[in-house]
């Protein structure tokens, strides 16, 4: 059934209709950093728009295209483009896409990430990370399990968003079992000032290692954060501190990646002075 329209959504249909035309989405990579060495281990592919309406955001346009029952078609414009643009990408690096837990099982975004679709762009299945949010409700669970266990056997890694952000995190974490787990900035903000937001990341980043799943925390915005994950055992990290979203792959500061190597060897010198002690 068709949604209805209300008068207050017209101008919304008529610029989402003019993206979805005329493609007005820029692609944009922010990296995804190693809090070892400050090494680029990969770049997650946002979106940006054209249109300059006040007030006017890409959240903002995909839950209206969610709406208007035309979120796989932007889903399907981005995930073009944002893999179109990534032929300029190291191929040692990964590549992080959002998907919709809902969209994965479907044979139209299977049919986007065959061996001959990837290789038009340069890229590997070892190159793509699927990025499952945690703040999707997955409405068919057998049918997105049977597409991760496939995906997986094709070499795809498989990344679970906004860990932390919801009631259900434990569970999807059992039942995916992914190669990533990246923690929700809500955990990440103040953590230097939190002691339970230390503790909760701190256990998460032990069962990472325990697993041999890596951890990625999100939303670094000072160097306090940074530090503060350093001295947890945090082994990447990603945020508007270390690099913002930029239509090429960029490397992160040298002042950063400086910073990163300091607050290790702060780290390791701390440790060795304790381990003195006690013997």
């Amino acid at each position: 059934m068709e949604p209805v329209i209300k008068i207050r959504d017209k101008k919304n249909l008529k610029i989402l209709q003019k993206i979805l035309e005329e493609k007005n989405i820029i692609p944009v990579y922010q990296p995804i950093v190693s809090l070892i060495d400050g090494q680029i281990f990969g770049y997650e592919a946002f979106t940006k728009i054209f249109d300059k309406t006040p007030g006017l955001n890409i959240g903002h346009i995909f839950k209206f295209a969610e709406k208007m029952n035309k979120l796989w078609e932007l889903e399907a414009l981005c995930r073009k483009k944002s893999l179109k643009n990534a032929k300029n990408i190291d191929p040692d690096k990964k590549l992080f896409l959002n998907v919709n837990p809902n969209t994965i099982h479907d044979p139209e975004f299977k049919n986007g990430f065959t061996k001959d679709y990837l290789l038009k762009y340069g890229l590997d299945f070892l190159d793509i990370v699927f990025e499952i949010t945690e703040r999707n409700v997955i409405m068919d669970k057998e049918a997105f399990l049977e597409s991760i266990e496939y995906y997986r056997k094709q070499k795809f890694k498989i990344s679970i968003d906004d860990v932390g952000s919801g009631y259900s995190g434990l569970n999807t974490i059992n039942d995916i079992r992914p190669d990533i787990i990246k923690l929700d900035m809500s955990l990440i903000k103040d953590i230097d000032k939190d002691e339970v937001k230390k503790h909760l990341c701190k256990a998460i980043i032990s069962f990472g290692k325990n697993t041999g799943t890596k951890v990625i925390a999100e939303g670094i915005e000072n160097r306090e954060e940074l530090k503060t994950l350093i001295k947890i055992n945090a082994e990447f990290g990603q945020g508007y501190f270390l690099g913002m979203p930029k239509e090429k792959f960029e490397d992160i500061a040298p002042e950063k990646k400086e910073l990163i190597k300091k607050y290790q060897e702060k780290k390791l010198k701390t440790a060795k002075v304790k381990h003195t002690a006690k013997s």
